[in-house]
């Protein structure tokens, strides 16, 4: 089946989730059932009726018995006053307001599906239910009237649906292994990070092992840009709101925290980007075309007042480390800037064993921008002719540009076949028009310098969460909290414990941080050896070794990794751990 088709069989899957909804619960209103990436869903409201996911079995049988009678799919026009008398009769307020939005002129129809169902919708649909292939409800979960906190709260019932059972099998397959990777479920097995309601929603806490990781990911992104160049600097967490109301931050970023000073009355904001607190560092001393480009470099958290329905683990939060970067240029340096970039990202995901596609992002025709149309066609245009030269595979995404310019946005490929945005490179002529920022030129003019913003790994916390879920929490030995727990059979082995112990403070991992030291624990509780492997196999240590007094005897370790086991001589010990 064509993509075409599988969105009509989706569409229509809503439709009939809808009619044996209305069978099986004949008070039920409807909101809006569409077609979504790999399935389809309803928002229903079931007035005082509680539906939950045991209740989906009930509801999928009814839908099967409604397929099998092989319906047609009838489109019919109606006039406005049809369309409202339809929804009045049926006691349908959520269609009576979506029927009251509609442009005057606009076409209103409907589909009958036979003399069973009927619903306002503009399609497509299948003709008859024939050619329904696989589906399966899934989940229920609360979902706002058109996504407002402040309406009501409806039920949304979600389904997925393939042209085979087979293609549903594999889904269904990969779903159960993601939730075996969930971040959230791994970040609390291997004590990286927790949540508590006194800090409140989307503000989460790193324990020692989260904090490792955090730092090893921050020094190893930030490592591919100190060697390009970039110097560290460092700003408050907090600015005057006029920073923001001259980027344009202020009108475009509904989600800044805002407050006003006790003290001084002076109106400030939690910073949500850095970029405007980088451009006064440029503007603070006189710059000449000599001088560019100007590389800063800082790890710093942003804060946006997310939506609280939104947050989710590391994925959304409120409080957001970016590794972010800024560069003030010529525009005949761009080239080389966006070079260094480019290569910078595709080593990074190729040591991190993750695929990369590139999504050009430009605007569409919202008002969401800031900047001249010409500046814009200036800046799409030079990107475009960035991945063009660099002989990048990419894609056009409209509308999924940031307010001042298009993006080179990174899309990493995890273990289950899943996208992400991460890294991102953007081109901006706005802002540093909007800060008056200039340097002079050769021939003594003013000119105003480009900007380039760059995050290779983005968000830290999101990146966690994608990296914990690609590795399945078993982390590679240069980032794992805990490299290496020794295991102790019995309290005989003291000795030559003191001996691994001298040779692993010896060993420096070189892959791919350099000067990474070797982080490990040694297990000596009086307890049966299988618990201690046990507590280091439920942290996803990389490597145990399981010290007893043969191994001491014959002046060898016995090392267990995640997929193998095997003896190596002490002194072959450090050498063995750096090709890991």
């Amino acid at each position: 089946m064509d993509s075409d088709n599988l969105e009509k069989m989706r569409h229509t899957l809503s439709h009939v989730l809808a009619a044996a909804v209305r069978e099986l619960y004949p008070t039920a209103t409807f909101g809006i059932g569409p077609a979504i990436e790999d399935g389809f869903y309803y928002d229903i409201d079931f007035g005082n009726t509680k539906i939950s996911d045991t209740d989906l079995p009930k509801i999928e049988k009814k839908m099967r018995g409604i397929i099998a009678r092989k319906l047609a799919m009838k489109k019919r026009t109606t006039s406005r006053s049809e369309a409202l008398k339809w929804a009045k009769d049926n006691n349908q307020k959520y269609k009576i307001e979506l029927i009251g939005e509609l442009p005057d002129g606009e076409e209103i129809t409907f589909y009958d599906m036979d003399d069973l169902f009927t619903d306002l919708c503009k399609g497509p649909h299948l003709k008859d239910l024939s050619k329904i292939g696989a589906f399966k409800l899934t989940r229920v979960a609360g979902a706002y009237w058109r996504g407002d906190e402040k309406r009501e709260m409806l039920t949304r019932i979600y389904g997925v649906a393939f042209d085979t059972e087979k293609e549903l099998e594999e889904y269904l397959k990969r779903q159960e292994e993601a939730k075996a990777r969930d971040h959230r479920k791994l970040g609390k097995e291997l004590d990286l990070f927790c949540y508590s309601n006194l800090v409140g929603s989307g503000l989460p806490l790193f324990t020692p092992r989260g904090t490792i990781l955090r730092d090893l990911l921050n020094e190893f992104t930030q490592s591919y840009r100190i060697k390009r160049g970039y110097k560290k600097v460092c700003i408050p967490h907090i600015a005057n709101i006029d920073l923001y109301k001259t980027s344009g931050h202020y009108e475009k970023f509904p989600e800044m925290f805002q407050f006003i000073s006790q003290e001084s009355g002076d109106h400030l904001a939690l910073k949500p980007v850095s970029c405007p607190h980088h451009s006064q560092i440029f503007a603070s001393s006189p710059r000449s075309y000599k001088d560019l480009p100007i590389k800063y470099l800082e790890t710093t958290m942003v804060y946006r007042d997310e939506r609280k329905g939104e947050l989710g683990g590391l994925s959304r939060v409120r409080a957001i480390t970016q590794d972010d970067s800024h560069v003030f240029c010529t525009e005949d340096q761009i080239g080389d800037i966006f070079g260094e970039l480019i290569e910078s990202a595709k080593d990074l995901y190729q040591k991190i064993d993750m695929k990369l596609h590139l999504r050009l992002s430009f605007r569409d025709d919202g008002d969401g921008y800031i900047g001249t149309p010409e500046m814009w066609k200036k800046a799409e245009s030079a990107i475009k002719k960035m991945a063009d030269k660099f002989k990048m595979d990419y894609f056009i995404g409209e509308g999924e540009a940031a307010m001042y310019g298009p993006k080179m946005d990174f899309m990493a490929v995890d273990a289950l076949g899943r996208e992400w945005q991460l890294a991102t490179v953007q081109l901006d002529y706005a802002l540093p028009a909007r800060f008056n920022l200039e340097y002079t030129d050769a021939d003594g003019s003013k000119k105003t310098p480009i900007m380039i913003h760059c995050a290779l790994i983005g968000s830290i916390e999101r990146f966690m969460s994608v990296y914990l879920e690609h590795t399945a929490g078993w982390l590679p030995l240069w980032c794992a909290p805990e490299n290496v727990r020794i295991v102790t059979v019995n309290n005989e082995v003291k000795d030559y414990v003191a001996k691994i112990t001298k040779v692993l403070d010896e060993v420096i991992l070189d892959n791919p941080i350099p000067e990474n030291k070797l982080r490990y624990s040694v297990d000596d509780a009086d307890d049966s050896l299988g618990k201690k492997i046990r507590r280091a196999v439920d942290l996803k240590i990389p490597v145990i070794i399981i010290v007893g007094p043969k191994d001491a005897k014959e002046n060898v370790v016995s090392i267990r990794l995640r997929d193998k086991e095997e003896k190596i001589k002490l002194t072959d010990l450090a050498e063995y751990l750096c090709k890991l």
